[in-house]
């Protein structure tokens, strides 16, 4: 039996319909709940865990944990009692790209996801749990994400799009089925050297270009004003009002830093093979 934790995100939606589809045995877990998943809150620490939960999760071999890494370590020992013998879990790209932000909020992300993975090796290691850490960059699909979604929002609303300068740092964008079928793929595969693997898209774009093909992705003639950072601060704020996140200086500076990562190693060892940057885009913007 496989325990799919995040079942209702970006990720965990399209990797229980592909389960599903594949007349694989899974248990989804959702905080909320909901369609057949188990109503499990990951981020309470409490050690009082009901008996219920205990007889549901027995029998547990394989997690594709897909809610943030961070919540994972505190039920490892649970996990472990139920018989859990394989971890898929999803980290970020991030812990490599935001260890020298200057926003303190990026960098206790960092450390966030650096102590989680460190925990994770550590007790897979002494259990003998066979653990693939993914580290997806700039994830995208069926309008869910936060990234490319709230771009595409953004230039509904206003028809237009502010950019840093010349919006020249490279970027990635990696659709969420392409992670999903990764994580199906890792299970059962042979214990492999390599623990830690970075997954990004096919396609490697300039910022620039990548906010192009979401105009054109929507229809749209691609309406690009191009301001310097520090007028870019004040429109940061003023964005920050209407959209559904914060937006800081440092993702304006990150615009013409190049964030594109090798995904060889997972290319090699999981057959990672990632499809282009909105492929179909009637599929993957809001509409």
């Amino acid at each position: 039996m496989i325990l799919v934790t995040g079942a209702r995100g970006v990720v965990g939606t399209p990797l229980c319909e592909a389960l599903k589809g594949s007349n694989m045995g899974f248990l989804p877990v959702s905080r909320s709940g909901g369609e057949g998943a188990l109503q499990w809150d990951l981020a309470s620490e409490s050690e009082i865990v009901p008996v219920s939960l205990k007889d549901l999760l027995k029998g547990i071999q394989s997690l594709i944990h897909c809610a943030p890494i961070w919540l994972l370590p505190t039920h490892l020992k649970l996990l472990k009692e139920c018989g859990l013998e394989q971890i898929v879990v999803f980290s970020s790209t991030s812990v490599l790209s935001k260890q020298g932000s200057e926003n303190q909020q990026e960098r206790s992300l960092v450390n966030l996801l650096k102590d989680a993975e460190l925990s994770l090796t550590e007790f897979c290691q002494q259990e003998n749990i066979d653990l693939t850490i993914l580290r997806p960059s700039l994830i995208y699909g069926y309008g869910r994400d936060q990234n490319v979604s709230h771009i595409a929002k953004f230039i509904k609303r206003y028809r237009l799009m502010f950019l840093v300068g010349e919006a020249n740092g490279l970027r990635q964008p990696v659709h969420a089925d392409d992670l999903a079928q990764t994580a199906i793929d890792c299970l059962g595969m042979p214990e492999r050297q390599q623990i830690a693997y970075n997954l990004a898209g096919k396609d490697v774009l300039s910022y620039k270009h990548m906010v192009e093909r979401i105009f054109d992705g929507l229809g749209r003639r691609a309406r690009i004003i191009s301001i310097p950072l520090g007028l870019f601060r004040f429109a940061l704020i003023c964005a920050a009002k209407f959209a559904r996140f914060s937006y800081t200086p440092e993702m304006a500076n990150r615009m013409n830093q190049n964030l594109n990562y090798d995904y060889s190693a997972a290319a090699r060892d999981l057959g990672f093979k990632p499809q282009g940057f909105l492929e179909e885009p009637k599929r993957d913007l809001p509409q």
